[in-house]
């Protein structure tokens, strides 16, 4: 069976570019969000490539907007494909995923709690800097992988 790139039209929070490569490359989404997470926080590239394969990846076969790739280039599908990415964008804000909506959430409190901390300047807390953060947001992002996947592991044995 050949494994073709898609947009998933299952698994997506947006417009199904991490869900559609975590099919192809056989790993978690989780992982291949995250990816774009840290590569949005370290150079800002993770968006722009996020839009790029918005732009180029077709959805998944069965789709109410798939196109065939066998299809005739026409001189609007380039202007279709945008207007469909501003469809689904409009969608995904008016009727957002309830997973996205409380990752968010919880990502904007402790930011915001990071940043009233550090305006604090408490004495006791001048270790914490962006060094500190970025280590200790690997770390937990790295346990809780592992304990997600000891309990994923544990309910298919």
């Amino acid at each position: 069976m050949e494994n073709k790139l898609y947009r998933s039209t299952t698994d997506k929070m947006l417009a199904g570019v991490c869900g559609g490569l975590a099919r192809y490359l056989s790993i978690e989404v989780v992982l291949v969000r995250l990816f774009f997470v840290v590569f949005t926080l370290l150079g800002g590239v993770g968006p722009l490539i996020y839009l790029v394969l918005w732009l180029i990846l077709p959805e998944e076969p069965g789709s109410v907007h798939y196109y065939p790739e066998s299809q005739p280039g026409g001189e609007g599908k380039f202007k279709a494909k945008v207007e469909q990415m501003g469809d689904e964008f409009v969608n995904a804000v008016r009727q957002p995923n309830q997973k996205s909506i409380r990752y968010i959430g919880i990502t904007l409190v402790l930011i915001g709690l990071y940043f009233f901390v550090k305006q604090l300047n408490l004495p006791w807390l001048s270790w914490l800097n962006n060094n500190v953060l970025w280590a200790v947001m690997i770390l937990l992002a790295g346990v809780a992988l592992l304990v997600w996947g000891i309990r994923k592991g544990k309910g298919n044995g």
